[in-house]
């Protein structure tokens, strides 16, 4: 039977490099075991990051949706409010345009019902210009004031001869009655007026209305 002879050198120290070829396998396994160590740890950090990086995207996407879905409830809000203010906004000028009205309207009428109906009877006196009859009727008081002016429109127009004018005590101030051959006007400055209120009240009424159902839905 032939042995591996193993040959010693008594005067080596240790220090020198060994070709032990089993020494050398044993270093080679732990370099490549501490390899595969740091491999392993290297790809586990970068597995680590992707799925950190996920989650953050998955994070932000959520906050964004959020954020967009807070915005749209946010501006919602405020087009409802801005609407409320516009529906208040309305009610208080309409409010305050009818108290004024309603405060000035008697003087108005008081004071221009007399030059209204006299602009507005010169001008029917005009289209009647021609008819056989003219037939005019105002109020005692309209008619003193404007009367003479009325005659002496007819005879610039040669229509004098078929003017009537004539009182009528249940006429107010500002109201005319006029008939003539293919026409008729009845005038009230004092009803225009009127109309012009009612349509403030009216108005104001709605306004107020559609501001309380505003406010009831908001506090359902």
């Amino acid at each position: 039977m032939i042995s591996r002879l193993n040959l010693r050198n008594f005067d080596d120290d240790g220090t020198a490099p060994t070709d032990n070829p089993e020494v050398t396998a044993d270093e080679e396994i732990a370099a490549r075991i501490a390899k595969a160590h740091k491999q392993g740890h290297i790809e586990g950090y970068l597995t680590g990051a992707d799925a950190g990086r996920a989650e953050m995207a998955k994070t932000m996407e959520k906050a964004q949706t959020e954020m967009v879905e807070t915005l749209s409830q946010e501006l919602a809000r405020l087009a409802v409010a801005a609407e409320q203010r516009h529906e208040a906004l309305v009610a208080q000028v309409v409010g305050f345009t009818l108290q004024t009205c309603e405060i000035i309207f008697p003087e108005i009428i008081e004071r221009m019902s007399a030059e209204r109906v006299r602009k507005t009877a010169m001008k029917s006196l005009k289209m009647a210009i021609g008819s056989s009859r003219i037939r005019v009727r105002l109020s005692p008081a309209t008619l003193a004031e404007i009367g003479p002016e009325l005659r002496m429109q007819a005879a610039r127009h040669q229509c004098d001869h078929a003017l009537e004018l004539q009182a009528d005590p249940d006429l107010h101030a500002g109201d005319a009655r006029m008939e003539w051959d293919h026409g008729s006007l009845d005038y009230g400055f004092q009803k225009i007026c009127d109309r012009l209120l009612a349509e403030l009240r009216d108005t104001h009424k709605r306004a107020i209305d559609a501001q309380k159902d505003k406010d009831g839905h908001g506090q359902a």
